[in-house]
């Protein structure tokens, strides 16, 4: 072949070649993959890193983010290869960098579970910021003066204004709209799990909610007292509010049934009006039916307005009638007087009640003109009038009241409420305000003991001597709706008589939540049969090193001398130590039995405890803990001090401590370990394992032959685990925390 002809032939391959290929160039380009969505994916991924990461923009200040947590499929579809811890890690963030425009708290939990200890904690962290909003609104007298230009009447603004008082002293359980919740802290503390949770909310939005809350509350405070017109005000103001779905449903449904009972109570008030107004009055007979009418409006309502109703249409049919009342005239200061009350014509059914510094029904209903009535006396100026619809009147007045600054008695009780009449004394100081705060706390004081006493252990028994914490007082205080009915000087005191309303359920709710929301959990161990006294001093050693934290010996002392003279049963001392602020009763019951041994010349002790562990909301015991142990000794105490100083009472009293679950206080376990060493290098090398494994590892002693560690929340069945990983040594158990290590 010559060279021409292999020329035509390269160039033809060259050809065919090229055109493959250039067919092939859309085939490769429909191949290609779209890069715009990875770089915008990426874009993406960056942009997260960067908000995980950096402090908050501008934008985040003004729309924080929502603490939201990635379903599982997503998860598993996205990072197929993610382990569990790295997804409970991308659970956490940051706290929410926040505008001024926002309000926040954060929230602790412990519990046995993550989720539990993440429920406790958006509790906590809740009520610490509707506690932050109290205090604004208490702080601010925007609302006051918001809701007070609502009422025109001069006297019922007085009513109004001690009304609003009690209200916004009283912190009742509300729920807010809106709230976001963002999990910043996770970990595990020995066998529980803690978890941080910061809680925010727009402050408007949140003001708005709790100025509604606290003003349909007042109205529902104004109800109680009967001043209908004022509550139905307020109620028609803030019930659009209500309507436009501000509020959670179950906060929404409580205070639509509030509305919904003023407006019930309104119209019955209305419709009475309407009937007296419509009445032909046209001889006596017609004027009593309509005074009967008017005697039930004026005791339904204590703040009607003016002109309501028509009563000078009576006046000419009742001139004949008359009322006299005959009752003692030297009574003493919070004495309940009998008042007899006569009536001519005997046609008259009844009379309306009203008076001054008194305590008394409002209707007295006659029977053929006559009747008893009951007065409690708060006041050297108590007076009580009755009448005939307002046009026929008669009052009683004491001649003289003397003073009994000590007084304690329940004026009346049923299955729902109680009310106390108590006084309260005072060093006569020149500071007046103070003066009168001390009198006014003493008296408040003896009203929560005796509301204790008959509502905690329904007793009639007044248990002055049980010790009430200032922090229980002052949580505890809003449940009473009180007021001052006398002051003055006696015998060389300033004194008050304060009388006092107190609902079962508010009280025994406000102590309930006081208890458990305390920033500090307590407990009060009351020790019986310790009579050489080594028992009770090691149990509270114990419990103190575990970290709990314990009512003052004074206090405890009291309640066992108040039991000493009670024998209450343990459930019902239990509540009554609700008082003294513990969350926990620790009784302890101490046997024990000596022989002496004449042949080894020693005492042998035979002691046995049993110690129950009882809520003090509940009155239930949660647990019960024994322990028996036979020591001897030269002496009894001395083997008694064998016993409270060795191990297993150590373990005893841990489970003790493992047996109190506060709600926002970790309690922790100290164990002791003692290793025997076969040389001093494998005391090292274990402490190095020890070291890398837990937080919290205290050298009690380092010696060539042993090693003694303290460790916190780590029992032996979880410390023999870990031993058994450690490969270096061979670590072999000698008897319950005792062990011997070799290579």
């Amino acid at each position: 072949m010559d060279s021409t002809t292999m020329l035509i032939i390269s160039a033809l391959l060259i050809g065919i070649l090229v055109g493959g290929f250039f067919l092939l160039i859309p085939e490769l380009e429909v191949n290609q993959p779209d890069t715009s969505s990875a770089v915008k994916t990426m874009e993406d991924i960056n942009k997260t890193i960067s908000t995980a990461t950096s402090p908050g923009t501008a934008q985040e200040q003004v729309q924080p983010p929502q603490a939201t947590q990635p379903s599982q499929s997503s998860q598993s579809s996205s990072q197929p290869q993610q382990s569990q811890q790295s997804v409970q890690i991308s659970l956490l963030q940051p706290p929410a960098q926040l505008s001024s425009a926002y309000i926040e708290a954060f929230g602790e939990g412990y519990g046995k579970t993550e989720l539990e200890a993440e429920e406790i904690a958006k509790n906590y962290g809740l009520q610490k910021l509707i506690e932050q909003l109290y205090v604004e609104v208490k702080s601010s007298a925007v609302l006051e003066e918001k809701l007070a230009t609502i009422i025109q009447d001069g006297k019922v603004k007085e009513r109004f204004e001690s009304q609003y008082e009690r209200t916004i002293q009283t912190k009742s359980e509300m729920e807010l709209l809106g709230v976001s919740y963002r999990t910043t802290e996770r970990k595990k503390v020995g066998d529980q799990y803690y978890v941080k949770v910061q809680v925010y909310i727009e402050a408007e939005k949140a003001k708005q909610q709790l100025e509604a809350f606290l003003a349909i509350k007042l109205a529902k405070s104004l109800l109680d007292s009967k001043m209908i017109f004022s509550a139905k005000a307020i109620a028609d103001k803030y019930e659009p509010l209500l309507l436009a779905n501000t509020f959670p449903s179950k906060t929404a449904e409580e205070l639509i049934q509030i509305v919904n009972d003023i407006k019930k109570r309104y119209d019955r008030i209305q419709n009475l009006i309407a009937s007296i107004n419509s009445a032909r009055v046209t001889d006596k007979k017609s004027a009593l039916e309509v005074a009967n009418y008017l005697n039930e409006l004026f005791s339904m309502v204590n703040d009607l307005p003016p002109g309501s109703v028509d009563v000078d249409k009576l006046r000419p049919f009742l001139n004949d009638v008359k009322i006299s009342i005959k009752g003692p005239q030297d009574v003493l200061l919070g004495e309940q007087v009998k008042l007899e009350i006569f009536v001519e014509p005997s046609q008259v059914k009844s009379l309306w009640v009203f008076g001054e510094q008194v305590e008394t029904q409002d209707l007295l209903t006659l029977s053929e003109g006559t009747a008893v009535l009951s007065v409690i006396v708060k006041s050297n100026t108590s007076r009580v009038t009755v009448s005939l619809a307002g046009v026929v009147n008669a009052t009683w007045t004491p001649g003289s009241v003397r003073v009994n600054p000590e007084i304690l008695k329940t004026v009346y009780k049923t299955d729902a409420e109680l009310k106390i009449l108590a006084g309260g004394t005072a060093k006569i100081i020149s500071d007046q305000k103070l003066m009168r705060e001390n009198a006014l706390k003493d008296a408040l004081v003896k009203t929560i003991k005796k509301a204790a006493s008959d509502l905690l252990i329904g007793s009639e028994r007044e248990l002055l001597d049980i010790p009430l914490d200032e922090y229980i007082l002052t949580k505890v205080i809003g449940a009473i709706d009180y007021e001052i009915s006398a002051t003055g000087e006696y015998a060389g005191l300033y004194y008050v008589l304060v009388s006092s309303k107190i609902k079962k359920y508010d009280f025994e709710n406000y102590i309930k939540e006081a208890l458990k929301n305390a920033p500090v959990g307590f407990a009060l161990v009351l020790t019986e049969g310790d009579k050489l006294g080594y028992v009770e001093p090691a149990i509270i050693d114990g419990l103190l090193s575990s970290g709990i934290k314990l009512v003052s010996k004074d206090f405890s002392r009291k309640i066992l001398d108040v039991q000493a003279k009670s024998n209450l049963p343990p459930n019902v001392l239990a509540k009554v130590t609700a008082l003294s602020a513990a969350r926990y009763l620790i009784y302890v019951i101490v046997n024990s039995a000596t022989t002496y041994l004449p042949d080894y010349k020693v005492y042998s002790v035979r002691t046995l405890i049993t110690t129950h562990i009882i809520d003090t909301i509940t009155g239930n015991i949660l647990d019960t803990v024994r322990f028996e142990e036979v020591n001897t000794g030269a002496t009894e105490q001395a083997a008694l001090s064998k016993t409270t100083s060795g191990q297993k009472f150590k373990e005893y009293v841990n489970a003790i401590a493992n047996s109190l679950r506060f709600e926002n206080t970790q309690v922790f376990a100290v164990y002791k370990y003692t290793f025997v060493l076969e040389r001093a290098i494998y005391g090292s090398i274990l402490l190095d394992y020890l070291n890398a494994k837990y937080d919290k590892v205290r050298v009690v002693e380092k010696t060539d032959t042993k090693l003694i560690v303290e460790v916190e929340n780590v029992p032996m069945a979880d410390m023999e685990k870990f031993l058994s990983t450690v490969d270096a040594l061979k670590i072999k158990k000698i008897s319950d925390f005792n062990y011997q290590v070799t290579k």
